[in-house]
Formats: structure tokens, C-alpha cells, sequence
């Protein structure tokens, strides 16, 4: 659990994994193709963004992380904050990161441009088929 681990665990490697809890439940084999990283889960619907943030800041700082990755389910209101959170911490260090989600049964890659074009509503409804809406 993300919040629950000491930042100077030994056991933190260099490339992080931070996971919504609820695909421990529902989609445990995506979590097999991520091995070799330390992972972390969390769920954004239990906790605040800003004492996870911070804590992921805390980790990147105290471990020299250098790849930290967010795999959550699509749709949800509370997991997309997780994306958020991790494009704030690349501000500050010098860090890879990817994101993903699961939908449908499928692994989807999204691109650090679609995380923070989806901060900016106004940015979307211009873009935005008419047929979506």
C-alpha cells in the first residue's frame, strides 16, 4: 500500500508501479506484466490526492526513483487522479513516466499529452466529435 510504505524502505527499486487497489480484485494478471517494478497500490476514492502526491514526491526524492508508472481502470472519476498526481512529480524530478488503463479486459498505453489535455475540459470540448456529445 502506497501510503503505508516508509520512503526508505530498501525494498523500493528504481521503477515504481502505482496501482488502483480495486485490479488486485478484478484484473490481477495485468499486474504480472509489470514485473521487475515495485508496486504500490493505492485507491483514490479512499484517500485525497494531496497526501498521495506528496508521499510519491517523498519516494522519487528519498529513492532516486527513476521510472514510476500508473495503471488504473478507464472511467473512473477518482483514478484519473493517479495520472494527475504523476505528471505533477515529472515537474520536479528528472523521471520517466507511463500510464495505462484498463478497459474493456485490455491494457491501453496512453500518452503524457492525453493525461494533461484531459485536465483542460474547455481543451476537449473543442476538440471533441459533435457526435460524442
Amino acid at each position: 500500500m502506497l501510503l503505508r510504505k516508509n520512503v526508505n524502505s530498501k525494498k523500493i527499486s528504481k521503477n515504481l508501479l502505482i496501482y488502483s487497489s480495486c485490479i488486485d480484485d478484478d484484473f490481477p494478471e495485468f499486474l504480472e506484466k509489470f514485473n521487475g517494478y515495485t508496486k504500490l497500490k493505492i485507491c483514490l476514492e479512499e484517500h485525497h490526492i494531496n497526501p498521495i502526491l506528496r508521499k510519491i514526491i517523498a519516494i522519487a526524492y528519498k529513492r532516486n526513483i527513476k521510472k514510476i508508472i500508473a495503471l488504473t481502470v478507464d472511467g473512473s472519476p477518482h483514478c484519473i487522479q493517479l495520472h494527475f498526481a504523476l505528471e505533477e512529480v515529472k515537474r520536479y524530478f528528472n523521471l520517466q513516466t507511463e500510464h495505462y488503463v484498463i478497459e474493456k479486459g485490455e491494457l491501453v498505453k496512453i500518452s503524457e499529452d492525453s493525461v494533461k489535455i484531459s485536465r483542460h475540459l474547455n481543451i476537449i470540448e473543442k476538440i471533441c466529435p459533435k457526435t460524442m456529445k
